[in-house]
């Protein structure tokens, strides 16, 4: 396949721009010239890829590149994830960010994402978009500055944590090895797993928390059941979101909560939920939807359109992955409109009838939880619902390791976010790892 890769990259207009030189000081950002179709060798159409690059501490005799995989967001310098960058430094790396095909100004097609041009979306062609960019890289620093092919470390988190992994597996002779931080590796249609972390999340910060959020929630399902719209409606008008329908209301409200509890928000959302625990149902509800920093902003952000970022994501997990999170069946803290009836009809309702989430087929393709590319580390959260569908037992004759991180607010991607005086040892401890991991690799 990469044989194919190459030669398509010959006889297009791929790389870089003319005259690109890695120069400047901070970060700079660029563009690259990539296929659309990267597995057509009769298709030569092309699109840009923005990236950023850091070369401020690049050693460019021998040092190596860090290349940190954006993924289903508008692509920039991720200032509050900042550690990936301070490990390349202090190891004379040159860092780069790489914008996904499809997001932020990445666009193979226009805006509009219409469905027929959403085919090449897909992470096998994000592979490969790497594979291009990174030995084009690698060749040009070779030939302006001599030596070896540098080695070159994949860094993702999440979505681009499996896309890390991934690619190291699927092409080792590129990459020399993987960072790959709440690796999202599994593909699962039916994800209540998600649902169980929020609850086992949230008691672990206060079971008052728990209440508030199933009791408003099965409040809620009661009314539907009822079909007494006056109160559903007054519910939702203390969010202004009375243009929503039943199930979308119940998604964007059980969002609210998870979305806290996968960052590491758990503590301080908790510690004001269980401040209503004897308000009435609504008062409760209208508490909630006054706090606009924890709770309000969410349900009263305009909806997605066609040309946002959230389509392109929502293709893609209705194609690859799956990833519906639905009500668990024991401690459900979610609406039960939300069962996989409610995401086959999404994805039908923006994609046409014919849409097939194809979560078996990823897993056969890329390996599930049994990665088994060499030189990776796998990092979880102990509060992150996403360690679910992450890795935690590994390969240790690979050189693959694993490391779920325990502590309060240690959740989603935890260890790249910018070290902090009063974080906790065991996060501090996994950072230290991971550094002389890599110290082993680089120069071993």
């Amino acid at each position: 396949m990469f044989v194919c890769l190459l030669s398509q990259a010959l006889s297009t207009k791929i790389g870089f721009k003319d005259g690109f030189q890695l120069e400047g000081t901070g970060f700079v950002q660029s563009e690259f010239t990539n296929l659309i179709d990267h597995f057509d060798p009769t298709d030569e159409r092309t699109y840009t890829q923005r990236f950023w690059y850091n070369a401020d501490a690049f050693d460019f005799k021998n040092g190596p590149i860090f290349l940190y995989i954006c993924g289903e967001y508008v692509c920039g310098v991720n200032e509050e994830r900042q550690f990936p960058v301070k490990v390349a430094q202090e190891f004379n790396g040159l860092f780069l960010y790489l914008e996904h095909r499809y997001y932020g100004e990445s666009q193979p097609f226009s805006d509009d994402l219409e469905t027929k041009d959403l085919v090449y979306l897909s992470a096998k062609h994000a592979l490969a978009d790497l594979a291009v960019f990174l030995t084009t890289l690698n060749d040009k620093i070779v030939e302006e500055n001599g030596g070896q092919k540098r080695k070159i470390i994949v860094v993702g988190g999440s979505y681009p944590g499996a896309l890390s992994a991934w690619f190291r597996a699927k092409y080792p002779h590129i990459a020399e090895a993987s960072w790959a931080s709440s690796a999202v590796v599994q593909a699962v249609e039916d994800m209540h797993m998600y649902d169980y972390q929020v609850y086992n999340t949230t008691m672990r910060s206060s079971s008052s928390c728990t209440q508030v959020i199933q009791d408003t929630t099965k409040f809620f399902d009661n009314l539907v059941d009822e079909g007494d719209r006056t109160t559903l409606d007054e519910i939702k008008s203390y969010f202004n979101a009375e243009h929503y329908s039943d199930a979308d209301f119940a998604i964007s409200f059980a969002s609210s909560f998870a979305g806290k509890v996968q960052y590491g928000g758990s503590p301080d959302m908790c510690h004001f939920l269980e401040t209503l625990i004897n308000s009435s149902v609504f008062d409760q509800f209208k508490a909630i939807a006054k706090d606009d920093e924890l709770y309000g902003h969410f349900l009263k952000a305009p909806r997605l359109n066609a040309a946002s970022t959230g389509r392109a994501w929502h293709y893609q997990y209705c194609t690859e992955y799956g990833y519906f999170q639905t009500p668990h069946d024991d401690s459900p803290m979610r609406s039960k409109l939300l069962k996989r009836p409610y995401w086959d009809e999404g994805c039908q309702e923006s994609f046409g009838k014919d849409i097939l989430t194809q979560a078996k087929a990823t897993n056969v393709h890329f390996g599930s939880d049994f990665v088994r590319g060499s030189n990776t580390f796998f990092t979880n959260g102990g509060e992150d619902p996403w360690q679910w569908v992450g890795v935690t037992e590994v390969y240790e004759e690979l050189n693959q390791k694993s490391r779920l991180i325990q502590c309060e607010g240690c959740a989603h991607c935890v260890e790249l976010y910018n070290e902090e005086e009063d974080d906790a040892d065991t996060l501090k401890q996994v950072r230290i790892e991971i550094k002389e991991w890599l110290r082993d690799i680089i120069y071993g």
